[in-house]
């Protein structure tokens, strides 16, 4: 989903003003939406944004506006599993290129190898604006609830009580942010589907810099047809 909402919003010249029109339309669309779930919901704009940047951040705060009122209301979490994912892709991307800069800079604290450096960088740094995201929506990413960012669950599946720590929470579904590539064969994969609370996927979110396929989503075994 977060690779064709890039691909539809990579538009430039001519058919900017195409975009603008259906960023008004779909604008419109996504309120008219959050209202018919919460009634009292108010969009607070400045006007209009000018630039197509300005357009996609604009359609991203209505997409995850939307997702957060489901969930309150609802208690419905698949569209904020959605739009987590793609803010979490976002500033993935965004920490990555200032990681590199830092670390060419010889500012980034360097224990074991650069890679380890960078990629603490990032999860830091992911961890930092998503927990900032949900403090602004009033959800509590530190509690018991359903969407929690670095935290212990717990796996009761073997002859002692031990945990795991996914970055990232949303209902049934875990979250990890990585630079190296993970398979179901991976231990800590292994170990996040053992959790309590059994999640249905694991999504891997890695850097788009690298490639097409950068993230990818594990299923439960179990769960595949």
């Amino acid at each position: 989903m977060v690779a064709l909402a890039d691909s539809l919003f990579d538009i430039a010249g001519p058919a900017q003003e195409l975009t603008a029109e259906l960023t008004r339309e779909w604008s419109n669309q996504l309120i008219n939406q959050i209202r018919a779930v919460d009634p009292n919901y108010r969009f607070d704009s400045l006007g209009f944004p000018q630039t197509l940047h300005g357009q996609v951040n604009q359609l991203n705060t209505l997409r995850f506006d939307q997702a957060v009122a489901f969930l309150r209301t609802g208690n419905e979490v698949r569209p904020l599993q959605v739009e987590t994912l793609r803010f979490v892709q976002e500033r993935v991307d965004q920490a990555y290129a200032e990681g590199i800069k830092l670390l060419r800079a010889g500012r980034l604290n360097i224990r074991l190898s650069e890679q380890e450096a960078l990629g603490n960088f990032i999860d830091r740094r992911v961890r930092s604006d998503l927990r900032r995201r949900y403090h602004q929506y009033g959800i509590d990413a530190a509690g018991k609830g359903p969407v929690r960012v670095n935290r212990r669950e717990n796996d009761s599946s073997g002859s002692e009580l031990s945990f795991r720590l996914p970055d990232i929470r949303v209902g049934n579904i875990a979250y990890d942010v990585t630079l190296t590539q993970k398979t179901l064969r991976t231990p800590q994969v292994r170990g996040f589907f053992d959790a309590d609370f059994r999640p249905t996927h694991v999504v891997i979110i890695r850097l788009r810099q690298i490639g097409a396929e950068s993230s990818y989503i594990i299923t439960r075994p179990e769960a595949k047809r």
